[in-house]
């Protein structure tokens, strides 16, 4: 009897510490609420710290009780206000618990930051019409736990508090709901509030899975697979904490397959097993694998021919491809590189190196790819991804007989800035009115940084009318938010806009760009702060 009351406390205490990670991941949001003044945050603060300090001493985790029970302490005592020191210290009682809950998973034998349940808030956001597929979504991640909250406009980020942020967005591919890369695009860019995954719920084949990348979707999910994939990828994704990883296994031999697919599904990865090349790429077509598993030696198309031909794809030039091999000569290897490979694995393989490369190499391939198509410096759409999605939103407007607008704008005397205060100074501008415009903007518009300290924006379902109350407002917040340089000193930033509509100015990307781009330099050559139309129109200054 005292062994089955010792085997069922040790499953106790295994279960406890499988919802390690979302307890901390409830506290770090907290955190970022109190670093960000909400008021509730301290509140919120000490019921978790309480619930720890109660929880760790119960299941026999005594140091994950002591930390907790400090922490609950100082926030009741003290009552501290957001600052460097109380950031600080917050952080690093947040640290030492996440060690001192590794520390009691090796003790019990159990990988560190073990599976988690969904018990502790996770929330999805649901963004598109109420529509019987979105009563399916919302339905799918209810039953896996989340809360769920439902939004038919495109989902504005920058409203939400930090305590509510989602970690789970999901879209809709629907020609009549809002556009879901552009709402994609906009979380995706959330920067340390970035959603752990977005999620795209499409009803075609068709999808452009380059934009896809671009936008920062995670995954695709079929709108018939939607109970099934969506439910399933929402547990995994409260496990692990990231989106499961998805490997494209090519493998002839069903025992070795059936062998690897096991291990991986085992640390929450998704298996695409192929038995040879052609399979792969056809299954190419259907899925965008965030690593390819594959074998030298395949029938037909043989391994080294098939990540020739996975390079020479724009979808997935970045995709890390790991060979499975017999062969580990110099000139082997050589050959496997040129062909593109980035990793080789000898047979027979070992179980925890395979799982550990696959975990590691799949996340930094899905981030490299997202940072392709981003800014390095302000975290917006890059040069050419925003033309990319020009392209698009000339389509989409053509489609449905709509008009917008493409918007230049250029920083004023931006040189001035970087003599006088550096160029280090100078990002910090350009970072600064970024976030400015990303807080001004819907999250259907696409902002990207057009090159220097240019930038382009284009504005969904907006008009000429509309485009200059959009311009005078981004002038409006710069004026009332100045870009801080060091702890004392604010650099006002003024813009000078130029403007394009569709289709009313012109019908190609191309041609709007070019017109926007005249429109601006006139707007400068005309003086500082200013706003220039392709047409001429006057709009009243806010």
């Amino acid at each position: 009897m005292t062994d089955v009351l010792n085997d069922a406390l040790a499953d106790l205490r295994r279960e406890y510490l499988f919802d390690a990670p979302g307890r901390l991941a409830e506290l770090r949001k907290d955190m970022l609420a109190f670093r960000a003044g909400e008021p509730d945050a301290v509140g919120s603060l000490i019921r978790r710290f309480h619930k720890l300090a109660g929880s760790g001493g119960s299941y026999g985790f005594p140091e994950i009780s002591e930390i907790a029970r400090g922490g609950e302490g100082w926030l009741r005592t003290e009552s501290p206000s957001p600052g460097e020191v109380a950031n600080v210290r917050l952080e690093e009682l947040i640290n030492r618990l996440a060690a001192a809950f590794d520390g009691a998973a090796r003790e019990l034998g159990l990988p560190a930051r073990s599976p988690a349940v969904t018990e502790f808030g996770w929330r999805a956001l649901v963004i598109g019409l109420e529509t019987p597929l979105r009563r399916v979504v919302e339905k799918a991640l209810s039953g896996t736990g989340f809360l769920v909250r439902g939004e038919d406009g495109s989902g504005e980020q920058h409203e939400m508090k930090l305590s509510e942020r989602p970690d789970l967005v999901v879209v809709f591919d629907d020609p009549a709901g809002p556009d879901g890369f552009a709402s994609a695009t906009s979380w995706s860019s959330a920067g340390p509030v970035r959603p752990r995954s977005i999620v795209l719920v499409s009803g075609s084949e068709a999808i452009d899975r380059v934009r896809a990348v671009a936008a920062g979707i995670d995954t695709i999910i079929p709108a018939e697979r939607v109970t099934v994939d969506l439910a399933a990828h929402g547990k995994t994704l409260s496990r692990i904490g990231s989106p499961p990883p998805r490997v494209l296994l090519v493998e002839s031999d069903s025992a070795q397959a059936d062998m690897i697919t096991q291990w991986l599904e085992q640390v929450n990865a998704r298996v695409i097993s192929c038995r040879d090349g052609t399979a792969a790429r056809e299954a190419m077509n259907r899925e965008t694998p965030d690593l390819i598993l594959t074998d030298t030696r395949l029938p037909g198309l043989d391994g080294l021919s098939l990540a020739r031909l996975v390079r020479q794809d724009p979808r997935f030039n970045l995709t890390p491809i790991v060979f499975l091999t017999h062969q580990d000569a110099v000139a082997d290897q050589i050959a496997a590189l040129a062909a593109g490979a980035d990793h080789f694995l000898a047979e027979p393989v070992d179980r925890e190196l395979l799982t550990q490369l696959v975990i590691n190499r799949s996340e930094r391939g899905r981030r490299l790819r997202e940072m392709v198509h981003r800014d390095g410096l302000t975290g917006l759409l890059n040069h050419a991804t925003l033309m990319a999605e020009l392209e698009h939103a000339v389509e989409y407007a053509r489609r449905h007989g709509e008009s917008f607008v493409f918007l230049m704008i250029d920083v004023d005397h931006f040189k001035r800035i970087n003599d006088r205060y550096g160029h280090l100074a100078g990002d910090q501008v350009l970072l600064h009115v970024a976030r400015v415009f990303q807080d001004t903007a819907r999250a259907s518009d696409m902002i990207g940084r057009y090159g220097g300290e240019e930038f382009g924006l284009i504005l969904r379902r907006t008009d000429q009318i509309g485009a200059g109350v959009f311009a005078n407002k981004l002038r409006s917040a710069l004026i009332e938010r100045p870009a801080a340089i060091g702890a004392e000193e604010a650099i006002p930033v003024k813009v000078c806009v130029g403007i394009a509509i569709y289709p009313d100015d012109a019908t190609t990307a191309g041609e709007l760009a070019q017109l926007a781009d005249e429109a601006l330099y006139r707007a400068k050559a005309g003086g500082r702060d200013r706003i220039e139309f392709t047409r001429e129109m006057h709009i009243p200054r806010s």
